[in-house]
């Protein structure tokens, strides 16, 4: 059953959370990294996407989005911010943040 999940006694239809608009994607991976719930990977042409059960496991925080500076990285769920270039400040130093916490945890 492609596209489709079990969880306990529901079969749960697969959603592809996010999706990058190839066009506009610099693969600079700023959204893997923002991530609070690590459900954003990388595919084999370097472009991310969801991984796991991202759709059950996302909590629509809005992160990934906010941290494209392109503006490539679409979600179902959240819509870039209206302030956008507000948002895109405040989600680079919450990115920043992040990485220096995961570096010092050792984590990759």
């Amino acid at each position: 059953m492609d596209g489709f999940c079990f969880e306990g006694d529901f079969v749960v239809e697969a959603v592809e959370l996010i999706s990058p608009d190839k066009e506009k994607c610099v693969k600079c991976n700023a959204c893997v990294d923002i991530c609070p719930m690590r459900v954003i990977g990388v595919d084999e042409e370097g472009y991310p996407h969801a991984v796991g059960k991202a759709f059950l496991t996302c909590i629509n925080c809005g992160y990934c989005v906010d941290v494209c500076a392109p503006g490539a990285l679409k979600h179902k769920v959240r819509k870039r911010s209206a302030n956008s270039a507000a948002a895109l400040r405040a989600a680079v130093k919450r990115l920043n943040r992040s990485r220096e916490y995961r570096k010092k945890r050792g984590e990759p």
